[in-house]
């Protein structure tokens, strides 16, 4: 399996919108498929389709038994195996080329709702990476907003100590919400030392909702 399919944890996390230390259980205790995430010396990396699952184990783990939820994904990892499309689905590039649904014990269970969120979550990654970058030449790489020299993390420090976006504007006119929420993403995508790393931390208002889908089988 090509490396560039996995990805760092700290983003991982954040597209299956968990903690750190819920994705560092995913690892520890085999929680999921071996094929969706590596553990390479110290570095733990995922599939984004990892961190699909690892959305799903544990939103509803209130409503389905630990062993249920393993074979929930057992069987969806079995079924993609041997797919042309494997690499695809294992970016969540093209989730509509099987079908997302499982049933055991009499009741339908449905990943798919998990693994549309983290395909949003996927896209707001895109989106901070395109407007935030990083190169050696400015600033000696501290993150700065593309096209300026301006630090992200100066931005997000003034919002912090309730500095308001219009006055932020008249220092820097190209601002727009988009490079806040960015600038906020990139900062849990890719953590400094002693940074939070939710999404809630550095802006409650963009914390998004797990959603949880269990459907009971036809005749059940």
């Amino acid at each position: 399996m090509s490396a560039s399919l996995f990805i760092p944890s700290a983003e991982a996390a954040f597209i299956a919108d968990l903690s750190d230390r819920q994705m560092h259980r995913v690892v520890d205790e085999r929680l999921l498929p071996d094929s969706v995430f590596q553990q390479r010396g110290s570095t733990r990396l995922f599939t984004r389709l990892g961190a699909g699952f690892a959305s799903f184990y544990f939103a509803t783990e209130d409503l389905l038994m630990a062993r249920t939820r393993r074979q929930v994904l057992d069987e969806l990892s079995a079924r993609i195996e041997h797919l042309p499309m494997k690499d695809a689905l294992l970016t969540l590039m093209q989730l509509d080329a099987i079908s997302w649904k499982v049933e055991r014990n009499f009741v339908e269970v449905d990943v798919l709702p998990f693994l549309e969120q983290a395909l949003q979550r996927v896209k707001q990654v895109e989106q901070a990476d395109a407007l935030v970058v990083t190169d050696p030449e400015i600033l000696g790489g501290t993150p700065v907003f593309a096209g300026t020299r301006v630090p992200s993390e100066v931005v997000l420090g003034s919002l912090a100590a309730d500095i308001g976006l219009d006055r932020l504007q008249d220092s820097y006119p190209f601002l727009t919400e988009a490079h806040i929420e960015s600038a906020q993403v990139f900062a849990l995508v890719h953590p400094r030392r002693g940074r939070p790393r939710r999404l809630a931390d550095l802006s409650p208002a963009l914390e998004p909702r797990i959603m949880r889908v269990v459907r009971h089988a036809a005749g059940a």
